[in-house]
């Protein structure tokens, strides 16, 4: 029989917050409070596994990821992927890819049962630090499991670094926890293994040393010179990745520094921050993108924000006698320190995603706050945490559908943001190009013109939107229209590949082939990965220069890339004036079996 737990203390002293507690509970006990919050977690994440991709990142990370086939195991562990060196995840993908293809069902259930794990690590790692206190710990795990804010992070498969990072992260944390409480050198190894598999999934785990350096303070009451030393392993490889990341985004990833005036830094850090704060008790309203404000007339929630963050550090200050504030806070912050926007990231002032692990720390304090409660009334916050969090998770989740559903509920909330414009255009793009879609083909090209118009009204240079607007009209055979949007393109930045294809494509039709094929050679010497391209400098060469060898090489490298009907079928066609016919007749069969049409005077040539 469980003997009945004593109230836990939280008390105040000259070294900390004294934890007083009865007996433990047994394991059997345990396993009932871990399976429930395992349960509820799984229940309320089960609708993203009948989700889809996305058309962000998502198409780079697994569907034109050619390091997935094969796999390319070099170019795994030596290639940087979306401004990110993470090989460990990029790894994983790579699994899924094997069982799976580009069947979007395998990568959705590794997400999902990661993030089981993960809250089942969170529950454990909480249940230690808290001298096995398991309100706390599965408190904490309910908040970690079923937070809205957390959506984003598990059910977009490009976030596989997020969930996959966090797995190391904690597992690291728990290993390093059971050094301190033991003295064992092997749990110090063992963290520093998971630390490095972290950091190879994601290099936000480059702070791990200092939330090390945290786990110190909460068990000693202080940060000695002995601890600090013994971490220096640790800060040594997070200063290796942290410079590998910093040359990898300084070209990618990070904003650049004039971007934004100086002063507005700390503005958008403390609005960030204030943001998250608040989105952890009331996490509405949600959007996988917030666009940044523009500095000459900053909301009045900018300007204010540097006073409530710094009365949040007076709070802190002054209750640095409470481990239990003191801790929660600095973990809070330690793990949104990378993304500040001291050195701002990527394009969204405040993106959900970034919560996965910072909000571990509010959790924790809430949790420790809630335990003293004692009786009934203590079910009063898991119930209606689960009620609350649970049905807004399951309401979120259908939002990572399929870019259609994600991107128009980005517009209804920022509806003069170009990038969800231009995003949801580029999807209806891709759904006319499908034959599939051929009756609505004119409908689907014109609501993408219509984003795409809406974008460049807002934003007249922005590449993304002209780049898509080109693409329509080639489609729509305006030529002239896109070879204007293509010339712009081109001025704006002359290592824009899409405005030196349109205009090759532009080329080629005026029955102009030398400036076409130049056009084409210059949009693959600036990427070498886009199969469309190859495909089309292939078409160029097999029909105005008659140079099917080279037309066939380039054929071979879209299938690379790409492995898609008509590429087979106009190889088949390489093969056949090669005089190859037996290559031709199989690349012809691969194509049909994909759902391409063959002329019955060629399947009567190549014998089919």
């Amino acid at each position: 029989m469980v003997k009945k737990q004593t109230k836990i203390k939280i008390t105040s002293s000259s070294k900390g917050v004294t934890l007083k507690k009865g007996k433990g509970l047994d394991r059997n006990s345990i396993l009932v409070w871990l399976f429930a919050v395992t349960g509820i977690t799984a229940i309320c994440f089960f609708p993203m596994l009948s989700n889809g991709f996305t058309n962000w990142d998502d198409d780079v990370y697994v569907i034109r990821n050619e390091l997935l086939r094969g796999p390319d195991w070099q170019g795994i562990f030596s290639r940087e992927v979306v401004g990110n060196y993470h090989p460990i995840t990029i790894l994983t993908l790579a699994i899924n890819y094997k069982l799976t293809g580009l069947d979007v069902s395998s990568y959705l259930y590794f997400n999902y049962f990661l993030h089981l794990i993960n809250t089942m690590l969170v529950f454990k790692f909480i249940y230690e630090i808290s001298n096995k206190k398991v309100k706390v710990a599965f408190l904490t795990a309910l908040v970690f499991g079923i937070h809205p804010m957390h959506v984003e992070s598990v059910s977009w498969i490009s976030e596989r670094k997020d969930v996959l990072y966090t797995f190391f992260f904690l597992l690291s944390l728990i290993k390093y926890w059971q050094y301190l409480q033991t003295g064992k050198k092997i749990n110090y190894r063992v963290c520093f293994l998971f630390f490095l598999l972290s950091l190879l999934s994601k290099p936000a785990a480059i702070v791990l040393p200092l939330v090390l350096l945290l786990l110190d303070y909460w068990k000693n009451g202080s940060i000695n010179r002995k601890v600090v030393i013994a971490k220096i392993p640790f800060l040594l490889f997070s200063l290796l990745f942290a410079i590998i990341t910093l040359k990898i985004q300084s070209a990618t990833a990070i904003v650049k520094l004039d971007s934004y005036p100086l002063w507005s830094r700390p503005l958008f850090a403390s609005y960030a921050i204030m943001i998250y704060i608040l989105r952890f008790f009331i996490p509405y309203p949600l959007s996988a993108f917030h666009p940044f404000p523009k500095t000459d007339n900053l909301p009045w929630p900018y300007i204010l924000s540097p006073f409530l963050i710094t009365g949040l550090f007076i709070f802190v200050w002054y209750k640095k006698r409470n481990r239990v504030i003191v801790f929660g806070s600095l973990f809070f912050l330690i793990n949104l320190l990378l993304v500040s926007h001291i050195v701002s990231i990527g394009s969204s002032v405040v993106s959900e995603r970034y919560t996965y692990v910072p909000y571990i720390g509010i959790a924790f304090i809430l949790s420790m706050w809630l335990s003293q409660i004692r009786g009934r009334l203590y079910w009063l916050a898991p119930s209606l945490i689960t009620i609350v969090f649970g049905y807004i998770t399951v309401m979120r989740i259908p939002i990572w559908k399929d870019s259609s559903s994600l991107w128009t509920n980005v517009i209804n909330r920022y509806p003069d943001a170009p990038l969800p414009r231009t995003s949801r255009a580029n999807y209806n793009i891709t759904l006319a190009n499908d034959p599939a879609h051929s009756n609505e083909a004119m409908a689907l090209y014109q609501q993408a013109l219509d984003d795409c118009n809406a974008a460049l009204m807002n934003k007249p240079d922005d590449e993304q939107g002209l780049s898509n607007r080109q693409n329509i009209y080639l489609n729509l055979l305006k030529d002239s229209l896109a070879f204007v949007d293509a010339e712009k393109l081109i001025r704006l930045n002359p290592g824009n590949k899409a405005g030196y294809y349109t205009r090759g494509v532009v080329y080629h039709r005026a029955h102009q082939p030398d400036k076409a094929l130049a056009d084409l050679n210059k949009c693959l010497s600036l990427d070498a990965t886009i199969d469309w391209g190859f495909s089309y400098r292939a078409f160029i060469l097999f029909n105005s220069f008659k140079k099917y060898a080279e037309a066939l090489s380039d054929y071979n490298r879209a299938i690379e890339l790409s492995p898609q009907a008509n590429h087979y079928l106009n190889r088949s066609y390489c093969y056949y004036y090669l005089g190859d016919k037996i290559n031709a007749k199989r690349d012809a069969q691969t194509a049909v079996a994909m759902g391409a049409y063959l002329p019955d005077e060629y399947k009567k040539a190549i014998g089919l």
